[in-house]
């Protein structure tokens, strides 16, 4: 084998091995056990407070419905928190394309808008990052477990027991850009092949492209290009302005959709294979990822409009209701959450009672800081960097070892601790962790030597130290290979040690590089 192959080799397997370390360590760090149950009598009261009531008065006017509880496992604080990342920023530890899980539209304000982000706009201008109380107002079941909003909850896949009607799928279509014989047909075809609710699946589309249709449904590409191409469910339509056209427009030339049919077709099969499949089988898990069967949890969101699963669950309910057809046996599976309140969230901008705000924190070091297992733990899993946005998950009110431990949530899902302030035995006080909107007046240390910060007063400039400790070693090949995969964008001087072959990008052979460097050292 000459060299260049057995680099290659080396390259191929070092990526696969990567790629399935982070997303163990990433992924299953969240699970959690979870129980469904159709015993609704059983629901306690005291524990899931509301809930029980909600569904026998909806049980007590639709004989027919049936009632399934997902019981979650998860706490409703930890939801929540993890539903408020992604705030944009021109830090330098961010893609600037990254954007939040939840959005309004524009038109939006006050209380429906995250502080932070304010009248800043996401994706194609057209949104804000939502605020705690509208994900709170959103996702909190109780305030759903009604006639109008209960088809969040309808389980999605093809029941053959249903009989679903071409007719009330051509009703649905009607004066659309889908009122067409041949999609009708591929639609009726395609969801019985790939197991989709077919009502649900024509919801979905109207939903995503309006009844005129979009750029992206007219086979007239854009600019020039493209044209003869299809994204009907816009998967891969991601970025910002028009690179999310174009992001479409390149899925669909990858998947060969040249005609309306056969994106219908690729698309329900890929919303299938994605997500009923995998357990997110009802609108809200769709919307909502607190449904845990593939190990997952929060990150596998099918759209960032966080009115999309209520619009598309009214659009279902017109329809049966059209038909005659609200009080046939349908399914509706509802999650409960631990440590809910005890009162429904209500409506932002409704209560005069001070929201409980998400505490989203300012990472204030002059280099970076380490993220531990345990407060005080000897466990690395992650590093903050001046200036990040993270989301306080807990406020440690005691000290482990001379300093504050902080739960800390950041925007690629790592959870871990963090100091929040210096060490009772360092003369110089800090704090790392400032509440937004708060300053500090305490001057950054020339040395901070707590054994926690990566900061120096002669920052390292070799190349491979990442991470500025001064030593390249297996953090800075994680940081490295979290750039690859596009997990946490390197920029400025942190990309410069990172591109070990000083060629502008950092790919494969950098890692390699940077291994050989470890190895050697």
């Amino acid at each position: 084998m000459n060299k260049k192959i057995q680099m290659l080799s080396v390259l191929i397997i070092i990526n696969i091995l990567s790629s399935i370390l982070l997303s163990f360590f990433k992924y299953n760090i969240k699970a959690v056990y979870q129980t469904v149950s159709s015993d609704i009598d059983s629901i306690n009261t005291s524990k899931y407070p509301g809930i029980k009531e909600k569904i026998q008065d909806l049980k007590a006017q639709h004989p027919n419905w049936n009632f399934k509880i997902l019981y979650t496992g998860i706490s409703w604080e930890e939801a929540i928190a993890n539903e408020y990342i992604g705030h944009g920023s021109q830090n330098d530890y961010k893609d600037e394309n990254f954007s939040p899980r939840n959005m309004v539209p524009k038109s939006y304000n006050g209380p429906w808008v995250c502080g932070y982000c304010g009248d800043r706009t996401y994706d194609t201008g057209s949104w804000k990052c939502a605020s705690t109380d509208t994900i709170k107002y959103m996702m909190d079941t109780r305030g759903l477990l009604t006639y109008s909003d209960v088809f969040q909850f309808f389980e999605l896949s093809y029941d053959e027991s249903k009989g679903y009607s071409r007719d009330v799928v051509k009703q649905m279509v009607s004066g659309s850009f889908l009122d067409n014989d041949s999609y009708i047909n591929t639609i009726m075809d395609s969801c019985k092949k790939y197991n989709a609710n077919p009502y649900y699946i024509v919801a979905r589309i109207l939903q995503e492209q309006r009844k005129e249709g979009t750029t992206l449904t007219k086979g007239q590409g854009y600019n020039g290009q493209y044209v003869g191409l299809y994204n009907v469910f816009n998967i891969g339509a991601t970025g910002r302005g028009d690179q999310v056209i174009i992001n479409g427009f390149k899925r669909a030339e990858k998947e060969k959709w040249t005609s309306m049919e056969l994106s219908l077709d690729g698309g329900i099969k890929e919303i299938s294979r994605k997500y009923i499949a995998v357990g997110q089988n009802t609108l809200y898990f769709q919307k909502f990822d607190v449904e845990n069967s593939d190990g997952k949890l929060y990150w596998h969101q099918y759209m960032q409009n966080i009115f999309a699963a209520q619009s598309e669950a009214k659009r279902l309910r017109e329809t049966f209701e059209s038909i005659n057809a609200i009080d046939y046996q349908y399914t509706f599976i509802i999650p409960v959450y631990e440590n809910m309140p005890n009162n429904t969230s209500p409506k932002p901008g409704t209560t005069n009672e001070p929201d409980e705000k998400t505490d989203l924190v300012r990472v204030n070091v002059d280099r970076s800081i380490k993220i531990r297992n345990e407060p005080n733990g000897n466990k690395i899993i992650g590093y903050l960097y001046k200036d990040e946005v993270v989301t306080r998950i807990q406020k440690a009110t005691s000290k482990v070892n001379g300093t504050y431990w902080d739960k800390i949530l950041k925007d690629n899902g790592t959870t871990g601790y963090v100091a929040r302030c210096t060490y009772d035995y360092e003369s110089n006080y800090k704090e790392y962790l400032i509440p937004i909107g708060e300053n500090t007046n305490n001057p950054p240390e020339e040395n901070e030597n707590n054994n926690n910060n990566n900061t120096n007063e002669n920052p390292s400039t070799e190349m491979g130290d990442i991470d500025g400790n001064n030593i390249v070693d297996a953090m800075d090949m994680y940081i490295m290979i979290q750039h690859i995969l596009e997990k946490e964008i390197l920029t400025g001087e942190r990309f410069t040690k990172a591109d070990m072959d000083n060629n502008g990008k950092i790919d494969a052979m950098d890692m390699y590089i940077l291994i050989q460097k470890i190895i050697n050292n």
